[in-house]
């Protein structure tokens, strides 16, 4: 019952746009009841009733895509045809009744493993009849009771492998960018227009979207430089903005100024930080990433990475697209060499490492274009077996440094300072000498395992392992060379030691005229 003629006139209005509405599909139907494809779905639609299509998403560009009038193969053309068809298939499916079907899951266990298997069993077609590529496939399965026993017929174990996503299509993109509210339906084909006309992709068999080195190159920049200018985020947000705008919802000018020092301030950052930019374009699309020669593997990806000697020197991988810088304005000499880790180098894993340890850009590690990377040798890491702490064996005797086992130095095996030019050869042509996790109780300094070569071997018996203290042990001792250093204090009473009877920690590498100073505490909190 109506309150008044308010009321009345409201319930009149709604009663005749939905009138106007049915009218309005029933004449649409009836256009497309001769058609010879799909004339008696049509006919049957109007006998048994058609339902009111769901209500979509209004992105305001355009009202639904609605077949006009009715039209075959021979007036349109092949390629016009399929899109029309398409149209309609869609317009039908939309009032037609839904696809019902069952749904059977049965499980069961067999040896103490329990499985399950799933049918489907259509009962009413409804919209997949017009729309077949949205049919359900159906999976009959027996009909089972519960607690029934059944026979095993056979046992299968296969095996496959995983295989990396396919490249997007352009309806997989499309679909994507609608997800994250980049675009409406006309302006998304101008976005993938640009890009393809760009050169940043390249559309390939099945309509595959491509990525050229160019558009990967660029995209590698935006992530090292500022990773929000390749997300959607940005993007979405504008979109957002303007449809509540448009609404009425939010004020034109305050979004606008909003968005402008948004862009500004990220302008200004990315023209900072362009040099990063420009080394991913040089090592990509210069010659010098062909004249480039192996090195060194990647520590992300374990693909061999190219060393460019041409100033400014650094590493690059072609799999990962990252450059590494390497130290500048050095000089190679095959007096001391040391290891490197690019990515540490580059990222050092703690902060203020060039104030711990007085790396600046005149010494060690100087750094093409930014501040001081970490070399190994300075590294307090706890557990990396490259850090200092897993290869400094005592202390030098010239300066307050640490002597570090450059563990890629066979079969001329040294031992180096990290602050000076200091350097110790251990017994040659050893087919392995490495560091201990034990220490010598006379000195601290870190204990050694030394595996002589059969033929060359200073032990008796033929024995080849022998573990000890380079400065207590009177073997290794005698065996040892200074380079540019004046020499060790020797501290022997008698035959050798072997292992070291205390573990873990770090105590300091020997005794060294002056103290010692732990880097590890500057990182107590690790």
């Amino acid at each position: 019952m109506m309150d008044g003629p308010g009321h009345v006139y409201q319930f009149m209005l709604l009663a005749s746009v939905v009138v106007g509405c049915f009218c309005i599909i029933a004449g649409t139907l009836s256009a497309q009841a001769n058609s010879p494809v799909w004339g008696d779905y049509v006919r049957r639609l109007l006998a048994e009733g058609y339902h009111k299509p769901r209500s979509g998403t209004d992105a305001g560009d355009h009202p639904p895509i609605t077949p006009m009038q009715s039209a075959t193969e021979d007036n349109l053309g092949k390629d016009a045809w399929r899109l029309y068809q398409y149209v309609c298939q869609h317009f039908l499916g939309s009032v037609s009744p839904d696809c019902k079907y069952v749904r059977k899951k049965v499980k069961f266990s067999m040896g103490g493993e329990y499985f399950h298997c799933v049918g489907h069993h259509v009962t009413v077609q409804g919209f997949t009849s017009i729309m077949p590529w949205l049919a359900i496939n159906e999976k009959n399965l027996p009909e089972f009771s519960k607690g029934e026993k059944i026979e095993v017929s056979r046992v299968e174990l296969k095996e496959g492998n995983t295989v990396a996503p396919d490249y997007l299509s352009e309806s997989e993109l499309i679909s994507l960018m609608e997800k994250n509210g980049i675009g409406t339906d006309a302006s998304i084909p101008v976005h993938i227009n640009n890009i393809c006309e760009r050169n940043y992709v390249q559309v390939q068999a099945g309509r595959k979207l491509v990525p050229t080195a160019l558009g990967i190159t660029l995209v590698r920049g935006y992530q090292c430089i500022d990773p929000d200018l390749c997300l959607p985020d940005i993007r979405s947000f504008i979109e957002q903005q303007i449809t509540l705008v448009a609404k009425g919802q939010a004020d034109h000018s305050r979004v606008v100024q909003h968005v402008l020092q948004q862009f500004k301030e990220k302008y200004s950052y990315f023209v900072k930080q362009i040099e990063n930019m420009d080394a991913l374009f040089e090592a990509q699309f210069s010659p010098l990433s062909d004249s480039g020669r192996v090195l060194s593997k990647c520590g992300k990806c374990l693909r061999y990475m190219k060393y460019i000697s041409t100033q400014p020197s650094r590493l690059y991988c072609a799999t990962c697209e990252e450059v590494y810088n390497l130290p500048q304005k050095g000089t190679i000499k095959k007096a001391k060499s040391f290891p490197l880790c690019p990515f540490c180098y580059n990222n050092p894993p703690f902060e203020g490492i060039d104030t711990h340890f007085g790396t600046t850009k005149t010494n060690i590690s100087g750094k093409f274009g930014k501040e001081a990377g970490m070399p190994c040798f300075l590294c307090p890491h706890p557990t990396c077996r490259h850090s200092l702490i897993a290869q400094g064996v005592c202390a030098c005797p010239e300066c307050n440094g640490t002597l570090v086992l450059d563990p890629v130095s066979a079969p001329k095996w040294r031992l180096y300072c990290n602050m000076c030019n200091c350097l110790v050869f251990l017994p040659q042509g050893a087919h392995r000498i490495a560091t201990t996790r034990d220490q010598c109780p006379e000195c601290d300094s870190t204990i050694i395992e030394v595996d002589f070569n059969k033929k060359t071997t200073p032990l008796d018996d033929g024995a080849t392992l022998h573990i000890g203290c380079i400065l207590c042990d009177e073997l290794l001792h005698s065996l040892i060379e200074v380079k540019h250093g004046r020499s060790f204090f020797k501290r022997l009473g008698g035959r050798g030691r072997g292992r070291g009877a205390r573990r873990g920690g770090y105590k300091g590498r020997g005794r060294n005229i002056g103290k010692m100073v732990d880097p590890k505490m500057s990182f107590r909190d690790f």
